[in-house]
This record gives C-alpha cells, structure tokens and sequence, in this order.
C-alpha cells in the first residue's frame, strides 16, 4: 500500500500502520513524484487535495490500483465523478476500485439503505466549526478579519451540498460524502457556521424517506496539527483500510468486517 499526500491525516495515517505492522508500504507521494502501477501496490491512501485527486486519482485508477478517497468533496464535480466511477468499457483494462471513506461522520450506512429503497425525500448536513478553521483565500478581507477574531457567530454557506463542498475544500468533505451516499447532488443541501463556542466540530445530519429517517449528529476534536480536520479522520481512515484488507482476502488487523 501506498499514501497520496504527505500532510497530517496521511502522516498520521502512516504511523497507526506501520505501528500496526499489518500492511507493507511503499511509499508516501507527492505532487511531482511518479505514482506507482498494479505491479507495485494494491491500495493507494488519498489524503492530499481536491486538486490532487483531479489530477492524479485518475491515472491511478486506469492503472488499476484501488484508491481509498478522503478527499470526497473533490466528487462535487460532476464531469470528475462520472469519469472515476463510471464502468470501464470491454476494451479497457480492470481499472482500480474507487473506494469512499467516510471521514469525520456517521450514520452512511443507514443513509444507504435508505436510498435503495428509492429517492430520498431531505437530505442536509449543518457543520459547525471554530471560526479560525474555516478562513477562505477567496473571502474578502473584512470576513477573513471577523473570523480570525473569532468572536461572533456566522452562517458561511447554506445551499447545495456540491457547491459547499466546493467552497471548502478542506472542512465540507462531509457534505460530499453525504451527497454521495444519498445519491443526491442535485438536492442534498449543507450549511457551514462559524461559531465560536464549537471547541469541537459538530456535524447534524438528516435523511428522510418513505421507510424512515436518520438524524445524527457527530461532535469530533480537531486535529492539533491541523484545525481544519477531525482528529478522527486518520482513524477513520484505518478502518476503511482494514475493511479492505479484510475484502481482498489480506491478513488485516482483527475484527468483525461490517458493511
């Protein structure tokens, strides 16, 4: 196995592995190095970008090396989406298997089973978020000043769940990953507030349907390297990891597979 992304969540990652002894690595790759091939790994760990997986994930998958995704929002774009998980033609060689992880919240699984049952009715996502964490290059001066300040409450974004996904690209994975599991880009929808009394990072979910509804709600400490992510998510990470060790037929850590 390999990693995508040298930052903190891949450098976490990288170390709850290597403690583990389970899993063989070859590497860590950045932006200018070359990616390996289906002769030299099996399973590629993206925590980098959404720019990144535009560029890269891509050419891992045609080559045939599965991808575990955590950077999901990168998925908000349609023509992307279609061109990672859309079937290979009969001319093509096996492609790699594109495998979402669901990152800092809960409850997807329930959301699914929801979903095959037939289109959801509602779905929607409100994340909270000390207001520090979620400064953005394109937002004018005087907001990225107020939540620097970090004194005040703010709605940053409340729409489709795609477009939120888009504008924050480190802290609306969750919103994408939703969407995702809902199949509802076109109506899911999302909500981004500062606040500053969010000491930890708070995620309230719902999903409605004819058989039912989840309403979850998640509350994770943020990362102390990185206050733009969940400490959780490397762990998160992990499991979907062992997940697919255990599908692939590999020694993987102990533990009951659940799907």
């Amino acid at each position: 196995m390999g990693f995508l992304g040298g930052g903190n969540i891949n450098g976490r990652l990288r170390q709850l592995v290597e403690d583990s002894g389970a899993y063989d690595v070859i590497g860590t790759f950045g932006r200018k190095d070359e990616l390996p091939g289906r002769a030299d790994v099996d399973v590629i760990v993206e925590a980098a970008t959404q720019a990144a997986v535009r560029e890269r994930v891509p050419g891992l998958l045609h080559a045939g090396v599965d991808v575990i995704l955590l950077s999901v929002g990168a998925l908000a774009d349609q023509a992307l989406r279609n061109r990672m998980l859309d079937a290979p033609t009969s001319r093509e060689q096996a492609r790699g298997r594109l495998i979402a992880c669901t990152g800092a919240i809960g409850g997807l699984d329930q959301v699914r089973a929801l979903r095959a049952a037939g289109p959801l009715q509602t779905v929607s996502i409100e994340s909270r978020k000390l207001p520090g964490a979620l400064v953005q290059p394109w937002m004018p001066p005087s907001l990225q000043e107020a939540l620097r300040a970090g004194d005040a409450q703010i709605v940053l974004a409340d729409g489709p769940a795609s477009e939120v996904a888009r504008q924050f690209p480190s802290s609306a994975n969750v919103a994408a990953a939703l969407a995702l599991a809902a199949d509802a880009w076109d109506t899911a929808t999302a909500r981004i507030v500062a606040d500053p009394a969010a000491e930890r990072t708070r995620h309230e979910i719902c999903a409605v349907s004819d058989l039912g509804e989840v309403r979850t709600m998640v509350e994770n400490a943020p990362s102390p390297e990185q206050p733009r992510s969940s400490a959780v998510v490397a762990w998160a990470a992990l499991r979907s990891l062992g997940d697919y060790a255990h599908l692939r037929g590999f020694p993987g850590p102990h533990g009951t597979l659940m799907l």
